[in-house]
C-alpha cells in the first residue's frame, strides 16, 4: 500500500458510519492540514493539504468521507459528538500492514487530532505521527 493510500486512509476514513452520533461539526467546505513525521528521521517531515465539501447529509448519515477502505478494519471505536478514538488494521494484498490508533476532537468549525501508525513495510518497520488540523472556510 503507498504512502499516499496510507495517508487517505488515515484522515478520511473517519469510521462513523457503525454509529448514531453526530459529530460536532458545521457542514461547508473544510480544510484538512496534515502534518506527517517518521520516527527515527526515516522520511523528512511532509505537511499537506486538502479541501472537502461535507455535507449535512454526510454528518447526519455518518459518512463523513466516502474512501473505499477493503483492506482495513475498525479494531475498536469510541464515537462521541466531540470526537472520537479509534484503532484501525490494514492488510494490503503486497504485505504490507498497518495498524493506527487515532483521537479526534470535533469543535463545530473545528477539528483536530492526532494519529499513531506501526507499518510492516518492504524497507521494514515504520513508525509515523500525524497531527491533523481541520477548519470549515464557508459554504461549499
Amino acid at each position: 500500500m503507498p504512502y499516499r493510500s496510507l495517508l487517505a486512509v488515515a484522515l478520511f476514513a473517519l469510521p462513523l458510519a457503525v454509529s448514531a452520533t453526530q459529530p460536532n461539526l458545521q457542514p461547508g467546505d473544510w480544510e484538512m492540514v496534515t502534518t506527517t513525521t517518521f520516527a527515527n528521521g526515516m522520511m523528512p517531515e511532509q505537511r499537506e493539504t486538502s479541501r472537502e465539501c461535507v455535507t449535512a447529509e454526510d454528518l447526519s448519515d455518518g459518512q463523513l468521507f466516502d474512501v473505499d477502505v477493503e483492506e482495513c478494519e475498525i479494531t475498536s471505536q469510541d464515537v462521541r459528538a466531540d470526537g472520537m478514538n479509534y484503532t484501525m488494521s490494514c492488510q494490503h494484498e503486497d504485505g504490507m500492514d498497518m495498524t493506527m490508533d487515532a483521537e479526534m476532537h470535533f469543535l463545530g468549525d473545528r477539528a483536530e487530532g492526532t494519529m499513531s501508525a506501526r507499518m510492516n513495510t518492504p524497507m521494514g518497520p515504520m513508525q509515523m505521527e500525524i497531527v491533523l488540523e481541520g477548519r470549515r472556510l464557508g459554504d461549499c
